[in-house]
């Protein structure tokens, strides 16, 4: 453990952050991958590539398209960071990294390639587009989903962090392929002014608000279902989603803005959503004694609110729990925000441990906590720092009628604490909190 507190310190603390944007690191990174592409017989090139981009939304988009892409068009491979799956054989991303190393990303494609894939979808994340781990892949298709505060403390201000999204769209307006996808959100005010007017030869925008090529109404939403209708091309259509939430109907908009332009006849692509199931992690549903429990990996100020924001609509004159938190080592200015959020929406606040790693678990809650005016502490605010005994507590404190919202772990399997790994699930453990097998 001192080992890797040390390398954590020196390399990642101290000279990381002066490297990654020297041409040394640069022409490292790109050398890395044109070595990974040598050693895999450049398997992108023989695959149609969607990359999806953005702050929230990215992996239920992924895992949306390769449901229809594989359904109806050919045999898909994707790679979130929930899962991976190669045509409909699943495989765990236990890399706890949204992008895969370049390496790795590379040998998932060929063997993808042996296996008669034809499609691939990709998610991409900032910093895997950052530190060129997509190097040598030629995309046919950027996607992005929104653009949101996130990874500050990464990229250092909010337009590097969006010139780091720009990479994917530039990815596939340099490469020598024919044909160049694009889909944007019109809502997203920074995403449309910054991409709308990239030369593409097709592209769509959706949107739920502003005028765009794909556009969602009349939404309806419950704790187990949505339903929208949507205008294309001056027809409406209506769908009916398990994927609950506004917030999900801009993610099956980013979806359909992939597939229908690559032919997807409309009606099929409508019948895949219909019923497609939750993504590990994300607003996963429990229900016992008349209690709606929800684990979610909301990480970000904007993918909180979104949460919370729904689950507020769906509580009715009960009340609305909050188990929320804040991962070590990682943006701080967006502590204080997610607590101002979570103060808004919820009745009662529970805060707890994210991945802690090496930093002090308790200033980390302090710094959540510090800008919640609405609450008073052990009344309606709670500060526990185990997450195994916050998620109990909040299981036992629950009554019928009650919707209880576990943010921040998701799918995850692995904890980081303050004194070292461990396996982790917050599904199985609010589900052993409620005797359910």
């Amino acid at each position: 453990m001192l080992k890797s507190l040390i390398k954590k310190i020196t390399f990642y603390e101290k000279i990381y952050f002066l490297l990654k944007d020297s041409v040394i690191y640069q022409l490292r990174k790109k050398l890395a991958g044109q070595i990974a592409n040598t050693i895999y017989g450049y398997p992108s090139r023989n695959f149609f590539i969607i990359g999806v981009t953005g702050t929230n939304g990215k992996t239920t988009t992924v895992n949306l398209i390769h449901r229809i892409l594989n359904e109806h068009v050919a045999k898909t491979m994707m790679v979130s960071t929930a899962n991976i799956k190669i045509g409909n054989q699943d495989l765990e991303n236990n890399k706890k990294m949204t992008s895969l190393d370049v390496y790795d990303l590379q040998s998932i494609l060929a063997m993808s390639k042996d296996s008669w894939c034809k499609i691939a979808v990709l998610e991409a994340s900032s910093h895997g587009l950052n530190q060129y781990r997509f190097e040598g892949v030629d995309f046919d298709f950027a996607v992005l989903t929104n653009i949101t505060h996130d990874h500050l403390d990464f990229h250092g201000t909010f337009d590097r962090y969006v010139r780091a999204k720009e990479k994917l769209f530039n990815y596939v307006l340099s490469n020598k392929k024919q044909n160049k996808y694009a889909a944007f959100p019109a809502d997203d005010k920074v995403g449309r002014k910054r991409f709308d007017d990239m030369p593409f030869d097709k592209k769509l925008s959706y949107s739920i608000i502003a005028s765009s090529s794909l556009k969602a109404e009349n939404i309806k939403t419950s704790t187990e279902w949505t339903t929208f209708s949507f205008i294309y091309l001056g027809k409406s259509y209506d769908v009916k989603t398990k994927l609950v939430g506004e917030f999900n109907v801009y993610n099956i908009l980013a979806a359909l803005s992939v597939v229908l332009q690559m032919g997807v006849d409309i009606n099929q692509a409508i019948a895949s959503i219909q019923w497609f199931e939750t993504v590990a992690g994300r607003m996963e549903h429990i229900e016992k004694n008349w209690i709606h429990y929800f684990v979610d990996f909301a990480h970000t100020p904007d993918a909180l609110e979104k949460t919370l924001e729904y689950l507020s609509t769906i509580k009715w004159n009960w009340r609305l729990i909050t188990l929320f938190w804040a991962p070590g080592n990682r943006d701080k200015t967006k502590r204080p925000i997610m607590g101002e959020i979570a103060d808004q929406y919820s009745d009662i606040l529970i805060a707890t441990d994210d991945d802690p790693d090496t930093e002090n678990r308790l200033a980390i809650l302090e710094q959540l906590t510090m800008n919640i005016k609405n609450k008073q502490q052990w009344k309606n605010l709670f500060t526990i720092p185990e997450r195994t005994l916050a998620i109990k507590f909040a299981c036992e404190l629950a009554q019928p009628g009650d919707v209880v919202m576990f943010a921040g772990k998701g799918h995850e399997t692995m904890q980081l604490t303050n004194f070292g790994k461990r396996e982790w699930s917050d599904k199985e453990e609010v589900k052993k909190n409620l005797g359910i097998s």
